[in-house]
């Protein structure tokens, strides 16, 4: 079976009170010691959005934090889901933040 043709696991899911969502290795953003990391909303914010660049669609993103997206619908709770390769490795995840039904995922 091709990597594509496998189906979407629901691992979980986020709750949103930001309308906003990200993905990234949190050591970028709070360093090797956790007490030095930003300390309130507006921190984080200024870290996650201080230095971007624009992609060609011309979405912005931060420069080595990771991705942060509005959420499709604001705050709330979104699933989660995964898909493996063939060996069973992740090689995909995606947040839905517009499901109907789960089921088509």
């Amino acid at each position: 079976m091709r990597d594509h043709d496998r189906k979407w696991e629901k691992i979980g899911k986020i709750d949103v009170d930001a309308g906003l969502c990200w993905v990234g290795d949190r050591c970028y953003v709070l360093g090797v010691d956790a007490s030095h990391g930003p300390k309130n909303w507006q921190e984080l914010c200024s870290v996650l959005f201080n230095h971007t660049e624009h992609d060609e669609q011309g979405h912005s993103s931060p420069l080595g934090v990771g991705v942060a997206v509005q959420t499709g619908y604001g705050d709330g709770s979104y699933p989660v889901y995964i898909r493996r390769g063939h060996e069973g490795r992740i090689v995909g995840v995606m947040v839905a933040f517009d499901v109907d039904d789960e089921d088509d995922v």
